[in-house]
């Protein structure tokens, strides 16, 4: 039997202002904290291997990001999203020295390294289709936080 991931509804943000990458992550990290989701350190790790493997991808309607870390600052499987109010800067998945402008933010905290590809499969799933990003980005929290659960169904 699969379980199922937890999509907080205080982790799902839209209209987020975030600066920077670091701003929006940091955001997202204490959502996930104050759930006890994560430990200390999360946030430090998931910057870390941000620098070290990036995960800015364009997709058809906007740029997004799929931002996860070690397992052993995980608690409880879960995911976050961000429709940022402005885009904010990574780099690219593919080659690190491009930059994304990136409006949608898909934080990852998963307890076993072997549950990522397959969120990260459904997510891709997911925004595979041009239009798709629009419709999220349009959604309130609400919205948004019900079309999660529905469409992302288990680890």
């Amino acid at each position: 039997m699969t379980k199922k991931i937890t999509i907080s509804e205080n982790a799902v943000f839209t209209e987020l202002e975030a600066s920077n990458k670091e701003e929006a992550l940091k955001k997202m990290s204490e959502a996930f904290s104050e759930n006890g989701f994560v430990n200390e350190g999360y946030y430090e790790s998931i910057l870390d291997r941000e620098k070290k493997a990036p995960t800015g991808i364009e997709a058809y309607d906007y740029g997004i990001a799929i931002p996860h870390t070690d397992p052993k600052f995980v608690n409880k499987d879960s995911l976050g999203i961000a429709v940022l109010k402005e885009p904010v800067i990574f780099n690219n998945m593919v080659n690190a020295k491009e930059t994304i402008e990136v409006k949608v933010i898909f934080l990852l905290g998963l307890s076993e390294s072997t549950k990522h590809l397959n969120i990260l499969r459904q997510i891709m799933e997911l925004i595979k289709e041009q239009g798709v990003l629009k419709k999220m980005v349009a959604m309130d929290q609400n919205e948004l936080y019900y079309y999660l659960q529905k469409h992302l169904k288990s680890e």
